[in-house]
């Protein structure tokens, strides 16, 4: 986290320092993005800099953490008529979230094609907490869904949490880097799958079974 300073300064200081930095680690990469360029970018000293957070890897974490917490409060909070609903909506808006925030997809792609990079990896660590937020939030917009007896919403959160890693870890190389023509067509065989599981989850995986 930054350090009191950073939160002492006007909201327009404290973006200007946030896009400098995720310009630079969109383009760079932790490993290559230089401080230099950030400050030059963002019109302060390195000083100042290192003041309001420790290092470079405090500055990149709290970045792409910013950059994860914009895109779990733009997901609209309103009320759906089925679990999947909700889902294929989530979907839709995640892809609308691409198109106008190209500099957080390839920051984030960054972090998510090199998951043993030892600070990306505390990067992922650190959303655990925004993804179980999110869940809760889930959770109350869809109460009024009832649940067969036996399950629970920690079930439905557990497989759709395992089939959305086990998405992404499958077609994340196939990805491309930045926003460009290919993103849409990229990400299509990865939709058409999860439509494939939540289908099993809905209608179960025997012939015969009926939509409830």
């Amino acid at each position: 986290m930054p350090a009191s300073q950073f939160w002492n300064l006007s909201k327009e200081k404290q973006e200007q320092i946030i896009q400098a930095s995720l310009s630079e680690f969109a383009e760079y990469g932790f490993d290559l993005a230089s401080t230099n360029r950030i400050v030059e970018r963002a019109d302060i000293s390195k000083g100042v800099l290192f003041k309001y957070f420790s290092d470079k890897e405090a500055l990149f974490i709290y970045v792409c953490d910013v950059c994860m917490g914009d895109y779990f409060e733009s997901i609209p909070r309103v009320s759906a008529d089925s679990l999947f609903d909700f889902i294929r909506r989530t979907t839709l808006h995640k892809m609308q979230f691409i198109h106008h925030h190209p500099l957080t997809y390839q920051l984030l792609v960054r972090v998510l094609k090199e998951p043993k990079h030892p600070v990306y990896a505390k990067v992922v660590a650190s959303q655990f907490s925004l993804v179980q937020q999110f869940a809760d939030d889930l959770k109350k917009v869809l109460h009024q869904v009832q649940l067969r007896p036996g399950l629970t919403w920690e079930h439905v959160m557990n497989f759709i949490t395992w089939v959305g890693f086990g998405l992404q870890e499958k077609y994340m190389a196939s990805i491309p880097d930045v926003v460009d023509e290919r993103l849409e067509h990229s990400f299509q065989p990865m939709i058409d799958e999860l439509n494939v599981y939540l289908d099993i989850l809905r209608f179960g995986m025997y012939k015969g079974a009926s939509e409830s």
